[in-house]
């Protein structure tokens, strides 16, 4: 990439923000309890729109009311068969006695050798 004049003053800039919200329904359910600082959210970023995409993306996971389920697999080839490097996993979790049926992220991954089951963390 050149070293134009406009990406050197972009590159120089201490710090650019990028904001999302107010959002009236994240501000009921949590007021101020989410950040107890004003201060930015450190994230590397080439270009402001980009981070403006996350932060809205952030506000949105916020707004649903949101749940936890731990789902337990047998074989332990399910947990270890996820690639997580690339992507956060995500899936379509249905449980028909909790009335669930709705796409969660995969936020734990656990394999217990023992009983030979994979265990994910799902939240969604």
């Amino acid at each position: 990439m050149p070293a134009t004049a406009t990406r050197i003053g972009f590159i120089t800039q201490a710090v650019r923000n990028a904001t999302a919200g107010p959002n009236a329904s994240v501000v009921a359910k949590y007021g101020d309890q989410a950040r107890d600082t004003e201060d930015p959210v450190e994230c590397f970023f080439d270009r402001v729109e980009d981070a403006e995409v996350i932060a809205a993306q952030r506000l949105a996971m916020l707004a649903p009311d949101r749940r936890r389920f731990v789902t337990e697999i047998s074989g332990t080839e399910t947990a270890q068969g996820i690639d997580f490097n690339l992507s956060t996993p995500s899936v379509r979790l249905i449980d028909r006695a909790k009335n669930a049926d709705l796409p969660c992220t995969v936020v734990e991954i656990g394999i217990d050798y023992e009983t030979g089951r994979s265990i994910l963390t799902s939240w969604g």
